[in-house]
Order: structure tokens, then C-alpha cells, then sequence
């Protein structure tokens, strides 16, 4: 953190340094913030530079932290012109990162964990943190000018402290003082300035007891740490659950918001983890469709359940929590005041024991890492063996729900047996204009998986776009039965939503 000289001793600086270079920098300006809430990955929203529309891409890894792994962590920071996808290079960052929704950068009470200034000569930045108790040291030489700390030549800057130590809800406050050259500065009230609020999954592992048999369990938590104790009932089998959440309506509308939960249950526990359908409630509403997902692929003996609670679920919830506290105060003799919006998020789950507990096909697929959505349809319906079916896929951004038909996607797609052995491998296909359409037979009746890898999102004139790669995965049923007969069969998408699954011993590598 920098002491109020390093600070004053900046500003004084790049006063200066502004009027030397007034032919440089007097073409930039700035009249826009950008928000997000809730992702661990963002591409925020350009503000205008000048001539130009600038982005920030921000980013923390790993996206899940476990108590017990002293493994590195990281966040990323690229700008970048919004119309070409190139890095802005020689950009000086003025990063405060605060836990939590606190730290407004019109607060002058919050104190953050981290506030500094970093510069980057190719303008990707990399704070790569070896996790510690103490204070915050940052290892590196500063500049003698700007008194920013200068990243080598792979834009990393190493740092020893407590930063991303906890899960939960992380504001990340960007301000921009130089763009294209070391010395082009933006004075102070004209520095561009960009919010981001990123999650880092926090887990809980549980052990309960149930009619004289133990089982482990592992709640994550992606957007915030929950309130309190995971709880279970035993009589009626339901989990239970809430996490703080702020419940402002005019917040919500403003930024891109997201809420994943995951729970993952042994598939030994009879009468929950070998289910495949689930009821799960938010604030007593049930999920289903995309925002329901059941995994039972990714852990040999686990059943995973994914909540993804998407910006209009987030919407609808938010509008019923206010409109019931306006009528709370009003019945109270409220004077018609505003009512405090902070809250809880509430969860529960439980298994759905019908007699129709069958596995349907996938017509809705979200990448692991959350960046892509894939609505998928299947034709004949329903599908027969050894017959030729045409599979139609259009791929759509997750969290607004807008087509992505401005980009060609290239993917990779693979058919798998229920054993996840390889049957069909289909690399290097182009969606154009996000959307494609491809032939598949069927060698038996049975059940199989779908993956499909996102490699890349392409559009002309512009670098090929890396940062929502990821593998969407779901089932695939031979023969299908029609939909009048599987009222209850609905399991939704594999890793659906914002879904970011990652082995705990994995580390990420930008």
C-alpha cells in the first residue's frame, strides 16, 4: 500500500510531466465508468479514450481457493481497443483492490488490501501473489519518474501478502495514468477509471451423519462466502443455506451480475447423490432449465449440482425482495423512506424421488469457464441408431443472452459413450456467424456425452479471442422419447451458466 508522500509525490509528478507532454496527452479524455459484479473474468465495458474505445479485461486465478493449498495466485489485467482486441501498450495502472462491495472510489473510508501503481511496457500486467499473512511487499524496481512498480518483460510483478487469501466478492478499482508511451499522461480527474467486482469460489467440506453412515460433501460458493453453516435436515433431506447479498435494484440494473452455486454430493448416498433430478430453491423460487444444472461426469463419485443464477433470475428475485419490503414498511407505518437492500441470498436442495427419474438430451450447454452458451437441437426427434441426425448449434453470450453472430467460433466437437470413451471426434469446425450445423450416426441405442471446445472467437480484422475458451459438456439420449413423456426428464445443461469447474491441485497460467 502506498504511504500519502508516495501518493502526493506521484501526483506532484505527473503535473509536471503532464505540462511537458501537453502535445501528447491533450488528446485524451474520458466521460464513461464500466462495472461488472460476480464473474471471476471480465471484459468490461469500453470507455472512450480520445479517438478511441478502450477495454479492461481483468481476471483472478484460480477461480476456487481451498484453505489448506499455499498455491499461487493471480490477477490479470490487459487494456485494450475495443474495436481491434490489441493491447494498449505502456499503460500505468493505479490498482486499489478491495473484499467485498466496499471501496467506491468516492469512499474515503474503506481501506483497501492492495493500492499501488504498476506499469507495464506491452500493457499486459500479471500481480502474481504468493499467498502469506503480514503486510503487502512487492518485489521489482519502481520508476524513478512515476514511482510505479515495472513488470518484467512478461508483464508479471511478484507480491508476497494476504491478497485473495478468502473467498468471496473482491472490487478491483482501475484508474489509467499513461496509454502508448511512458510519459503520455491523463491528468488525475481525467485518468480513466473502471470498477470490476470478481468472486473466488469459497468451499466448504462437510461430513454428516445419516441413518449410521458417513458422507462428505462440498459446498462452493462462487460469488460470496456464505452466512453461517451449511445445515442439513435429515427428515426431509434438504440442504439449506444463505449468503449476503445487496438487493438494490438500480445496482443490479446497471451491471452484469451472476450467482453460481455448487453443490456436490456422493453418488453413494442412495436417495440423493444417485438421483439426477433435484429441486433447488432461491429465496423459495425453483430453478430450472439452464439455470438448474446436473453433472454427474466430471467426479467418478460425486454428483455435482450447479445453481446459475443469471442477471434476469437476479432481476426477478430483487424485485420481489423489494416490492415485500416496501409493503413491510408501509404495514409498519413506514414514512415511505428507502428501506436497506442488504440481505440474504437463500438456497435450498433437495433430491426429486419420481418414478420418472430419467436423463433427457442437452439442449442447453455453457462452457466451464462460463464464457459461451450453446443452445443445441437435435433432428430427427427422436433419434434412432445408425441413421444420420443433424445437430444444430447456436452459440449465444451467457450472462446477457445476445447471439454472438458478429464472430465465427471455432470448436472442436467429440461424442463420447456413457464410459467416456471417444467415439466421434469432429476438430476444427467454424460456426459462421455462431452458428452451425453438423451430421452425427449413432452406432446403438444408449445413452452418450457431447463436448463441445470452444478455440476461439474470430471476426474480421480483429485478433482471434482466446478469453471465453473453455469445453461444454451434456447428454445425448438414443432413442429420445418425445416431450409429452418426459414432463420430469428435463436435467438441463452440463456445466451450465458461468460454470467454473477446476481441479483443486490445477493451477492457472496466464
Amino acid at each position: 500500500m502506498i504511504p500519502n508522500n508516495h501518493i502526493f509525490a506521484y501526483y506532484f509528478t505527473s503535473l509536471i510531466l503532464f505540462v511537458v507532454f501537453i502535445s501528447l496527452s491533450a488528446q485524451y479524455y474520458f466521460y464513461q465508468k464500466a462495472y461488472a459484479d460476480g464473474l471471476t473474468q471480465e471484459n468490461l465495458p469500453p470507455a472512450t479514450v480520445g479517438n478511441r474505445q478502450a477495454s479492461l479485461f481483468v481476471k483472478v486465478s484460480p477461480p476456487i481457493l481451498v484453505s489448506t493449498s499455499k498455491q499461487d495466485t493471480f490477477m490479470q489485467f490487459r487494456l485494450f481497443d475495443a474495436v481491434n482486441n490489441q493491447t494498449i501498450q505502456h499503460v500505468t495502472y493505479d490498482i486499489s483492490v478491495f473484499r467485498g462491495a466496499a471501496g467506491s472510489s468516492s469512499s474515503t473510508t474503506d481501506k483497501p488490501l492492495l493500492r499501488d501503481f504498476f506499469h507495464a511496457h506491452n500493457g499486459l500486467l500479471t500481480l502474481r501473489i504468493q499467498p502469506a499473512q503480514g503486510p503487502i511487499t512487492i518485489y521489482g524496481e519502481q520508476d524513478p519518474i512515476l514511482n510505479a512498480w515495472v513488470a518484467d518483460p512478461g508483464g508479471t510483478i511478484n507480491i508476497r501478502g494476504p491478497l485473495l487469501l478468502q473467498g468471496g466478492l473482491y472490487h478491483f478499482h482501475v484508474e489509467i495514468f499513461t496509454i502508448d508511451n511512458d510519459r503520455s499522461l491523463f491528468m488525475p480527474e481525467q485518468a480513466p477509471k473502471f470498477d470490476s467486482y470478481l468472486s473466488v469460489g469459497d468451499v466448504y467440506d462437510n461430513k454428516w451423519n445419516y441413518q449410521n453412515h458417513n458422507y462428505n460433501t462440498t459446498l462452493i460458493s462462487y460469488y460470496d462466502k456464505i452466512s453461517g453453516n451449511l445445515n442439513f435436515n435429515p427428515t426431509n433431506k434438504i440442504f439449506s443455506w444463505s449468503m449476503p447479498f445487496n438487493w438494490n435494484l438500480t445496482r443490479i440494473k446497471q451491471q452484469p451480475i451472476f450467482v453460481h452455486e455448487e453443490m456436490r454430493l456422493p453418488k453413494s448416498w442412495k436417495g440423493l447423490g444417485d438421483n439426477t433430478q433435484f429441486k433447488a430453491l432461491v429465496n423459495g423460487q425453483p430453478l430450472s432449465g439452464r439455470s438448474l444444472a446436473i453433472d454427474p461426469f466430471s467426479f467418478p463419485d460425486a454428483m455435482v449440482v450447479h445453481y446459475l443464477i443469471n442477471k434476469n433470475d437476479v432481476l426477478r428475485l430483487a424485485q420481489q425482495v423489494n416490492a415485500a419490503a416496501a409493503n413491510n414498511n408501509n404495514t409498519n407505518g413506514g414514512s415511505g423512506a428507502k428501506f436497506n437492500t442488504t440481505g440474504l441470498m437463500k438456497f435450498s436442495l433437495s433430491s426429486l424421488n419420481s418414478a420418472t427419474n430419467q436423463i433427457a438430451t442437452s439442449s442447453d450447454l455453457v462452457t466451464n469457464t462460463g464464457g459461451i452458451h450453446a443452445a443445441v437441437s437435435w433432428s430427427p426427434n427422436p433419434l434412432m441408431p445408425k441413421t444420420q441426425s443433424s445437430v444444430k448449434i447456436s452459440f449465444y453470450d451467457p450472462v446477457t443472452s445476445n447471439p454472438l453472430s458478429a464472430n465465427n467460433i471455432k470448436y472442436d466437437m467429440t461424442i463420447l459413450d456413457k464410459n467416456g470413451h471417444t467415439l466421434i471426434t469432429k476438430p476444427n469446425l467454424i460456426a459462421k456467424n455462431a452458428a452451425d450445423t453438423q451430421i452425427v450416426t449413432f452406432p446403438s441405442k444408449d445413452l452418450y456425452q457431447i463436448q463441445l471446445q470452444i478455440k476461439g472467437l474470430m471476426k474480421a480484422g480483429q485478433t482471434t479471442d482466446l478469453t471465453r475458451n473453455g469445453i461444454a459438456r451434456g447428454y445425448v439420449v438414443v432413442p429420445e422419447f418425445s416431450s409429452t413423456s418426459t414432463t420430469f426428464a428435463l436435467i438441463g445443461a452440463l456445466f451450465g451458466g458461468m460454470v467454473i469447474i477446476q481441479r483443486f491441485k490445477r493451477k492457472r497460467i496466464f
